[in-house]
């Protein structure tokens, strides 16, 4: 039994294999530049995408904390907790100079813990001893300040008169935030965003 002959021609001769090119230099630089063009407009597009995917999570755990105090106050005659502004420092504005976690309130109220863990405190704010490179929520428990001064042991109707004798006009609730970011975790101080607020009615907005 004889074996055929690979990679004959009809007329009998071996074929060749084909050539490969290679790349010139030309070209290859041509298909770097090409390729870090693409790159450089692709990576701020992906940047963009990615802090707005972060505040909408900050936005949405925003939300959830605030449906836990409606939470706390429909078992509490509407009357608004005492909280420390930040516990790991002082009892403040808790009359009885007890240091209060409001997250430690609303736990039984939430369903997650995770919730009051804004994704972008990540201990880089710039913060005093002895919190130095600590995020919020490790400290405080919660990525998100609560305005104890202002609604601290009474109801909102309370705070609207408080605010009306101070201001000389009564605001409207909607436009009362109850919880904040503790810090501008989202951008420079003072740029859109830079700072999350969720307000009495639950809508959330970069803006106080």
């Amino acid at each position: 039994m004889t074996c055929e002959p690979r990679n004959l021609t009809l007329s009998g001769r071996r074929a060749k294999p084909p050539a490969w090119r290679a790349f010139t230099l030309i070209e290859l630089l041509v298909a770097i530049a090409i390729i870090a063009t693409l790159i450089g407009i692709l990576l701020p597009a992906l940047s963009t995408a990615r802090a707005r995917g972060v505040r909408t999570a900050c936005s949405s755990n925003l939300r959830q904390v605030n449906m836990a105090m409606r939470s706390y106050l429909d078992a509490n005659n509407d009357v608004y907790p005492f909280a420390s502004f930040m516990p790991s420092m002082d009892a403040f504005p808790v009359p009885s100079g007890e240091t209060i976690f409001i997250a430690d309130l609303l736990a039984p109220h939430s369903a997650d813990p995770k919730v009051f863990a804004c994704p972008m405190d990540q201990g880089q704010m710039e913060r005093t001893v002895p919190n130095i490179g600590k995020s919020y929520f490790e400290t405080e428990k919660s990525s998100y300040e609560y305005r104890a001064h202002l609604l601290g042991g009474q109801t909102m109707e309370s705070a609207l008169k408080r605010i009306q004798e101070f201001m000389g006009r009564r605001p409207a609730e909607n436009t009362v935030w109850i919880f904040r970011d503790y810090d501008n975790f989202h951008g420079k101080g003072g740029s859109e965003g830079a700072r999350r607020y969720v307000y009495n009615d639950g809508h959330v907005t970069d803006f106080e």
